[in-house]
């Protein structure tokens, strides 16, 4: 992470909406050539796998024996899929008439939604991973909204790309305090996952955090977020000698951290027949 400061990007969701009743592709034209067969019915592909099939069944409404309805959007879904994996949402499912089960999510982050109905159906989420947050604020309210929903597989799902952004991908302190500020306002200690992540990054980069001109923005942070300093004092405090997960290779501290591909030689003589030797670093 290096600390110059900037601009937060968001990240869109990425599943598509319910497709039509209707043919894909369908041609209009009776004069189609003989060479050319009518394209099949989406329905009629046959899926190579169980998951194919669920996405399949999400995208036509086939099968669908659940409404579930944020704003204007909405799903038919499956509720042997989402209630599975969710005991909350299965408590707050309600019956309208004609035995429809209807679930409404939108007092709920749209976005975080969206993404929680493709991990529903394909065990996975995507985002557009761009500097400088890589997609930290998303993971975030998807970690958030897991926790409420009890939906444990999509927790973990959001708590690994949060930690796996943290660890190989951010380079700028200021989105890191910002996320520290955000991680700390919007979860508790039953759901401690994401403030120990940053705990954790925080520690592995701690001669980088407390080095000037660094260390009195990092000192400003743990002021005003408590918690955050408390947290990390007992886990160093726990396991003292805890093994460093991650070594940033330095030249020297003027340097600074250098690339894992950058290596460099030194030659010296060997001590015993005084032969030139050269030592690779990397």
């Amino acid at each position: 992470m290096v600390s110059s400061p900037s601009s937060e990007s968001s990240s869109s969701p990425t599943i598509n909406a319910n497709a039509p009743s209707s043919p894909l592709g369908a041609d209009d034209h009776d004069d189609e050539q003989e060479h050319e067969p009518p394209r099949p019915l989406f329905s009629q592909v046959i899926p190579h796998h169980p998951l194919e099939a669920l996405q399949s069944a999400l995208l036509t409404g086939k099968f669908s024996d659940l409404s579930i309805i944020h704003g204007t959007r909405l799903w038919n879904a499956h509720r042997v899929v989402v209630c599975s994996q969710s005991p909350m949402l299965d408590s707050r499912i309600r019956t309208v008439e004609g035995d429809k089960s209807v679930l409404t999510l939108t007092q709920y982050d749209y976005d975080s939604v969206c993404l929680m109905m493709e991990y529903l159906y394909t065990s996975n989420y995507t985002t557009v991973d761009q500097a400088p947050d890589f997609s930290l604020p998303a993971h975030v309210k998807v970690f958030c909204l897991a926790a409420d929903f009890a939906c444990t597989g999509l927790k973990a799902v959001a708590m690994n790309k949060y930690r796996d952004t943290l660890q190989g991908k951010l380079r700028n302190l200021e989105v890191f305090y910002a996320s520290v500020e955000s991680v700390y306002a919007t979860t508790t200690t039953e759901h401690p996952e994401l403030r120990m992540a940053v705990v954790e990054a925080a520690i592995m980069e701690m001669r980088l955090l407390l080095a000037n001109p660094a260390r009195e923005r990092f000192l400003q942070i743990t002021s005003e977020v408590s918690d955050f300093q408390a947290d990390i004092m007992v886990t160093l405090m726990h396991n003292p000698m805890r093994p460093v997960d991650k070594v940033v290779q330095e030249l020297c501290e003027q340097c600074g951290p250098r690339s894992e591909d950058d290596g460099y030689e030194v030659t010296t003589e060997c001590k015993s027949c005084g032969a030139e030797k050269t030592l690779e670093f990397y």
